[in-house]
């Protein structure tokens, strides 16, 4: 029997809505869509995932207490004889507010005949309210179903319509914008990998959570933002340890070496001002090798390899952790609690994160190749991109440091805009989320494959990630002063150097050919190069001719103007 998904439900004291979702099928449910239209969605809800024979907790909060509960999700599945075509359901349910106002709960299938919901037996007054809804998959091969396939139901239309340290503290209350795991979100929903399309930060479980918990371990290494809990892994903790670490903790410490010192490349930065950028991608390559063949789980690297074996350099009985530590400690950090801690996936977030950070206009400085995308910069002297456009990032130029920079810094880690995972477009306004968006895609679908360190991954590390431009700098806090300027922007230097061989190569072409071409009045028949030489050459010479001609024009036809009105203007003062 599958194993039942646990609820997460919260104490209610007003017009919520808890809808028991019963999985009767054999396949698993994903989230498309969800909707609250009044109230918010209680942690973890709408889960994202209802597995093959589980139940699952909808909770809609009522927010203020008196203005009820409306919502409505849309969940996705296929037929296993048709495993292509998607099919869907949808649930709609409200406990108003008011007393001559009744409770609802309905459902839709976009196909009757092969979905089938049933609403079971509920109150339609009373608070808060408590509804319960069975899915069935009928047994028939979809397709059987040709018929009520191709005849539109009339609910069809409407079940598919419709860089810092990011998370929500202790009762809900937000400290930071989780742009990180929303850009995470966002490739694996794009990628081989594929999660439901309506994941979202709030509905991630617990197996998702274990990525999350890679991508957010780069930024707390020590795993000091989340309880040392045994069944869960995202609940977080008030934060004042992660905080007195990262303000006053021992120079030796995971905390104050990854964000100030040796380890800042771990965000795809250099460890202090005038660093060598080959040091800094040399250590990135260095540290991702290990970590990466950890994730994928079929290479050289085991989880309980020591600290001191794989990196010998980096940790000692003076760190924290020290030499000892293995690398699955190193991941669990002061969590070692959780059953069902997964290091492969934490191992492979935390790649994910120095990815995304590479991208982010704080911790590098990339060449722009679109900078007449660019639309000036907002009220407050930030970077902005025309409405549509987004930035396209090309080598990297400068690796950043952390000391020394700005509070600018936040400004381009950091979103006031809503942004929706499923959306890319959503994350237009974040310079550098797209292309690290489709990095991530690019890397997870190199996961999903176990594809090996040197088939090809180190390659996409080294020479697409991480490739450095022809005329990289040594390390600086500059955050934004050289960000789309021009000698910041358009092609890279390398390719504007090949340009230039290929011109210089074009130009001795022309050479020989008008020295060849010097018997004119010979039999020789010219080279195919010497005819595109010649074409144009041709076009080069003729195009400056052309615009003299014009002008002259233009000036001839100035001129007679001049005279015509002269003499049309005698004419009226003579009459």
């Amino acid at each position: 029997m599958a194993d039942h998904q646990e609820p997460i439900f919260t104490p209610t004291s007003g017009y919520e809505s808890i809808i028991y979702i019963y999985n009767k099928t054999k396949v698993d449910f994903a989230l498309d869509s969800s909707k609250a239209i009044l109230g918010s969605w209680a942690k973890g809800c709408p889960p994202n995932t209802i597995k093959a024979g589980a139940q699952a907790l909808i909770q809609l909060n009522d927010s203020f207490g008196f203005s009820g509960s409306q919502g409505e999700v849309v969940y996705e599945l296929y037929h296993p004889s048709d495993p292509d075509t998607p099919l869907s359901f949808k649930v709609e349910f409200c406990d108003p507010y008011g007393r001559w106002n009744d409770n609802y709960l309905r459902t839709k299938s976009s196909n009757p005949k092969l979905v089938s919901c049933q609403v079971l037996d509920y109150n339609l007054t009373g608070h808060p309210f408590t509804g319960h809804v069975e899915v069935y998959l009928t047994e028939n091969s979809a397709n059987d179903m040709t018929e009520a396939g191709n005849t539109p139901n009339e609910t069809n239309g409407d079940a598919h319509a419709a860089f810092e340290i990011g998370f929500n503290g202790p009762l809900g209350i937000k400290i930071r914008d989780p742009v990180h795991e929303d850009i995470a979100i966002a490739a694996f929903i794009a990628s081989k990998m594929r999660f439901p399309k309506g994941t979202e930060y709030n509905n991630l479980d617990a197996a998702q959570w274990e990525y999350m918990r890679g991508l957010l371990w780069s930024d707390d290494p020590l795993c000091l933002l989340f309880e040392d809990s045994r069944e869960s892994n995202s609940e977080l903790a008030l934060g004042e340890k992660f905080l007195g670490d990262f303000y006053a903790g021992a120079p030796s410490s995971l905390t104050q070496r990854s964000h100030f010192g040796d380890l800042q490349f771990f965000h795809a930065m250099a460890a202090q001002s005038n660093d060598d950028p080959n040091e800094t991608k040399a250590n990135m390559l260095s540290w991702l090798e290990t970590i990466y063949k950890l994730a994928i789980g079929v290479q050289d690297v085991r989880e309980t390899d020591s600290l001191a074996d794989r990196f010998p350099t980096r940790f000692s009985s003076y760190s924290d952790p020290s030499g000892d530590a293995s690398l699955r400690q190193l991941f669990l950090g002061r969590t070692p609690s959780y059953r069902k801690a997964n290091i492969s996936k934490r191992a492979f977030g935390h790649c994910l994160h120095m990815v995304q950070d590479s991208y982010a206009v704080g911790h590098t400085l990339r060449r722009l190749a679109n900078p007449g995308d660019l639309d000036g910069k907002d009220g407050e002297g930030f970077f902005r991109f025309k409405p549509g456009k987004f930035a396209r990032l090309g080598p990297v130029i400068t690796f950043h440091t952390y000391s020394g920079q700005s509070k600018r810094h936040a400004h381009y880690d950091e979103s006031k805009q809503s942004r929706s995972p499923r959306d890319l477009e959503s994350f237009n306004h974040i310079i550098g989320a797209r292309d690290a968006i489709d990095k991530s895609i690019k890397l997870i679908n190199l996961y999903a494959q176990k594809t090996k360190w040197e088939d090809g991954v180190r390659d996409f590390f080294a020479n697409e990630v991480f490739v450095l431009d022809s005329k990289a700098t040594l390390s600086n806090p500059q955050v934004y002063e050289r960000f789309g300027s021009p000698d910041t922007s358009s092609q890279s230097t390398l390719e504007a150097d090949l340009f230039a061989d290929e011109e210089y190569q074009l130009g001795m072409e022309r050479k020989m050919t008008m020295l060849e071409s010097g018997l004119a009045f010979t039999s020789r028949v010219p080279s195919e190069s010497q005819f595109r030489c010649l074409e144009q050459l041709s076009r080069r010479c003729t195009s400056p001719i052309l615009m003299f001609v014009k002008l002259l024009l233009g000036f001839i036809a100035i001129a007679c103007a001049m005279i015509l009105g002269q003499f049309l203007f005698r004419g009226f003062r003579l009459a």
